[in-house]
C-alpha cells in the first residue's frame, strides 16, 4: 500500500495522516504459542530541499526509515465475579494464561547491557521455554529498540514499567517536567510495537508511602500529598493523553503493583491493603508445600535465590582467591545463605556443614530448591485458571546482570540453572500437574491445554499413574485417567490418597509418575510427584554413569558442535544433574537437565557455544554429574561428600 506524497514545510515539520485497512487483509499478531507473530513492514521516505530564498544544494537530502507493525487488539479485563475482582488479558478477544517472568538489565554496566547477541540469546530463551510475556523491571532501563523488536519477533508481550522504583521522590525544581517528558520520549519510542502491552507506573511506591510510613519521615501527610500529586496527576494525565489522543490508543497501564489498579481507578492511585481477590500480588515463600501458596488474580514476582553453575564462578574469579568465599561476599540478601541452607536441611536431612567448604554441592542444592519452589508455585496457579481465579504468573526473574547468587533462571553467562530446564515442562502449553492437597487427603491432577491443542479432540487422551518404589525401575503399579471435557482447557481429578497407596506402597518408600498421552501413546508430558519427605526415604545408590560420543562438529565462524551423553542407573535416580567444564566453552544447552530418570539408560543432547571457531574434544572429565542419591546415602559425612563427579 502506497500513500500519495504530502508537501511539508521546515517551519511546520508535523503532519499526521491515517491509513485504512481492511481486517480480511491482514493476518493478526499472536503472543508465543497462540498463533503466528505476523509483521508488516511500514516504509517512510522524506526528501528534503531549501526553500526558494536560500542556496540550493545540487542534489536532494533524502531520510528514510523502515519499522515492522503487527495487527492485535488487547484488553486487561477487571471485572467483579464470585471471588472478587478479575485481572486478565484478551487478545484479538482470547482470554490468554499469561506465563511470563521479570527482565532484568543484561549487564550490570548500563552501556552494555543492550548487547545484541547477549539479548538475543536471552529473549529466545524465553521463547523456548514457553514465556508469552517479560515485564521490564522498573529498578532496571528502557531497553533498546532492538529488544523491542525481537519481543515482536518471538511474540513476547511487554509489561513496560516506568523506571520509578519503590523509594520518595520530590517534586523540587523541575522534577516534574523531566517524569512529564520520560513519559512521552519512551512512549512515542515503542508504542507501535504490538508486543507492548501494559504500562506500570509507580511500582513499589504505594508500599514504600503507606506500608513504611514511621520509617520514613513524621510530615507524612505532606508526602503523601506530593506523591499523590507526581503519580496520581502527572504520570496519569500523560499517558492519558498519550494513549489516548496522540499514540496509541489500545495501550494499558496499571498503578502500583503489587496493588495493581488499572486505568479506571487512577483517581485514587492506593489501596491500603493488597487484597489478593482483588489484585495481582508478589510472594516470596520458601516452602515447596502446595498449601502455603496463595490463590492471587496475577501474580507478577515469586522467586527464590539460587548459584550460577560452577564454570561461571570460575569465569569471575581472581587465581588466589576461594569460590565459597566469593559466593559469601556476593550474597546480598538480608538472609544471608540460610534461606538456601535452611531448605536443604529441612527437606534432604543434610548437614549444613557438608556445604560450607563444597561450593559444587551448594550449587547443585541451590538450584534444585530454587526449581522446585517456582515449579510448585507456577502449578498451582496454572491450575487456578479453571474458573479464572489466577490467570497470569510472572516468575522472577529471567536473567542476571553479574555472577552471584540471584532468582534467575539464566546466569550472566548466558548458562542455564535447573529452574530454567525445568521451565520447559511445567510451563508447556500441554502439562500435567500433580498437587498434594493434604487438607483433604487428596492428590488433585490438572490437565492444562492452550493454543491450537486445546481444538483438537481430546477424549481420547489419558493420563497413566505409575507408581515406583525407590528400589525400582519399573512401575509396580499402573492406573489410567481418560480425559473428558477441558473447561477454559483444564481439566482436574482428585484421587484419594487411600486409593493411590496402598500396601505395600506409602509416601516413604514410593513416589508417583504422571504421564499424558494421547491416542497413539505417544507422550505429551511427564511429571514426577513425591508425596514423603526425602529425609525419611532410603535412597538407594544408582550406580550412576555416563559415555559421551561427539555429533557433530562444524568449524567456522560460529561453530556448531552437539554431543551424545547418555546415562546409566540400575536404581531409580532422582534429579540428575550435569555440568560441563571446559575452558573453551562459552556456554551450553542440554535437552534436559536435573531430570529424575526410571529408566536404565537414558540420552541427553548437549549443544555447545565455543570461544573460539574450533571444534571442542570433551571427555568425560569435563562433565560433572550430580544425584541426590549420592548425598542422601551419605547424609552423615560432614564434609564434601567423597563420589560426586563421575
Amino acid at each position: 500500500m502506497r500513500i500519495e506524497p504530502v508537501l511539508i514545510s521546515y517551519k511546520e515539520p508535523q503532519f499526521k495522516f491515517q491509513v485504512n485497512v481492511t481486517k480480511d487483509k491482514v493476518s493478526l499478531w499472536w503472543p508465543n504459542g497462540l498463533g503466528e507473530q505476523k509483521l508488516y513492514p511500514l516504509y517512510i521516505s522524506v526528501n528534503c530541499w531549501l526553500d526558494e530564498g536560500r542556496p540550493q544544494l545540487r542534489a536532494k537530502t533524502t531520510s528514510q526509515k523502515m519499522i515492522k507493525i503487527g495487527f492485535r487488539t488487547i484488553e486487561l479485563i477487571e471485572d467483579l465475579d464470585d471471588y472478587g475482582k478479575s485481572f486478565y488479558f484478551k487478545v484479538n478477544k482470547q482470554t490468554i494464561f499469561i506465563k511470563g517472568a521479570n527482565y532484568v538489565p543484561a549487564h550490570i554496566l548500563p552501556e552494555h547491557s543492550a548487547n545484541a547477541d547477549k539479548v538475543k540469546h536471552i529473549l529466545k530463551s524465553a521463547k523456548n521455554s514457553h514465556l508469552n510475556m517479560i515485564r521490564v523491571w522498573d529498578g532496571g532501563l528502557y531497553e533498546s529498540d532492538y529488544f523491542y523488536s525481537l519481543a515482536d519477533t518471538y511474540g513476547l508481550l511487554v509489561w513496560q514499567d516506568i523506571t520509578f522504583l519503590g523509594a520518595n521522590y520530590s517534586l523540587i525544581n523541575n522534577f516534574k517536567e523531566k517524569i512529564r517528558l520520560e513519559i512521552r520520549q519512551n512512549i512515542m519510542r515503542f508504542a507501535h510495537h504490538p508486543s507492548l502491552a501494559l504500562m506500570g507506573i509507580n511500582n513499589d511506591m504505594d508500599n514504600v508511602q503507606l506500608v513504611l510510613p514511621n520509617e520514613l519521615t513524621k510530615d507524612i501527610n505532606r508526602r503523601e500529598k506530593k506523591y499523590r500529586q507526581a503519580f496520581g496527576k502527572i504520570t496519569n494525565f500523560e499517558f492519558n493523553a498519550l494513549t489516548i489522543k496522540d499514540i496509541n490508543s489500545s495501550l494499558l497501564f496499571t498503578t502500583s503493583l503489587p496493588s495493581g489498579l488499572a486505568r479506571q481507578h487512577v483517581e485514587s492511585p492506593y489501596i491500603k491493603l493488597p487484597n489478593l481477590n482483588f489484585t495481582n500480588a508478589y510472594f516470596w515463600e520458601e516452602l515447596w508445600n502446595s498449601d502455603i501458596y496463595p490463590r492471587p488474580r496475577f501474580i507478577t514476582r515469586y522467586g527464590l535465590q539460587s548459584l550460577p553453575i560452577l564454570s561461571s564462578w570460575k569465569r569471575s574469579i581472581s587465581k588466589n582467591d576461594e569460590i565459597i568465599d566469593l559466593i559469601t561476599y556476593r550474597q546480598r540478601q538480608f538472609k544471608g545463605l540460610e534461606a538456601i541452607l535452611s531448605l536443604i536441611r529441612y527437606y534432604f536431612g543434610l548437614p549444613i556443614s557438608a556445604f560450607m567448604n563444597c561450593a559444587e554441592s551448594l550449587i547443585y542444592f541451590s538450584q534444585l530448591s530454587q526449581a522446585m519452589n517456582i515449579k510448585t508455585a507456577t502449578e498451582i496457579f496454572r491450575s487456578q485458571a479453571l474458573h479464572r481465579k489466577t490467570m497470569g504468573t510472572l516468575y522472577w526473574h529471567l536473567n542476571d546482570v553479574w555472577v552471584t547468587l540471584s532468582s534467575s533462571s539464566i546466569d550472566f553467562y548466558g548458562n542455564y540453572k535447573l529452574l530454567y530446564y525445568w521451565s520447559k515442562k511445567f510451563l508447556a502449553p500441554n502439562h500435567v500437574i500433580a498437587v498434594m492437597d493434604d487438607n483433604n487427603d487428596k492428590i488433585n491432577v490438572t490437565v492444562t491445554h492452550e493454543g491450537s491443542f486445546i481444538n483438537q479432540e481430546n477424549s481420547n487422551y489419558k493420563v497413566i499413574v505409575n507408581t515406583y518404589t525407590w528400589m525400582n525401575l519399573y512401575p509396580r503399579k499402573s492406573m489410567k485417567l481418560i480425559i473428558g471435557n477441558m473447561n477454559n482447557g483444564l481439566l482436574t481429578y482428585h484421587l484419594s490418597m487411600s486409593e493411590v497407596f496402598t500396601a505395600p506402597f506409602n509416601t516413604t518408600n514410593s513416589f508417583l509418575e504422571f504421564t499424558l498421552q494421547n491416542q497413539n501413546d505417544s507422550e505429551i508430558s511427564r511429571n514426577y510427584l513425591f508425596p514423603g519427605n526425602f529425609q525419611e526415604s532410603i535412597l538407594p545408590d544408582p550406580k550412576l554413569k555416563i559415555e559421551l560420543s561427539l555429533s557433530h562438529c562444524i568449524e567456522g565462524k560460529i561453530p556448531f558442535i552437539s554431543y551424545s551423553i547418555t546415562t546409566m542407573v540400575e536404581k531409580p535416580a532422582l534429579f540428575v544433574s550435569l555440568e560441563i567444564y571446559h575452558p573453551d566453552v562459552e556456554r551450553y544447552t542440554l535437552s534436559e537437565n536435573g531430570f529424575v530418570q526410571v529408566e536404565p539408560v537414558k540420552v541427553i543432547h548437549l549443544e555447545l557455544t565455543a570461544k573460539s571457531s574450533k571444534c571442542i574434544n570433551l571427555t568425560s572429565d569435563h562433565v560433572r554429574i550430580m544425584s541426590v542419591n549420592q548425598f542422601i546415602a551419605n547424609r552423615s559425612q560432614r564434609n564434601c561428600p567423597t563420589k560426586i563427579f563421575v
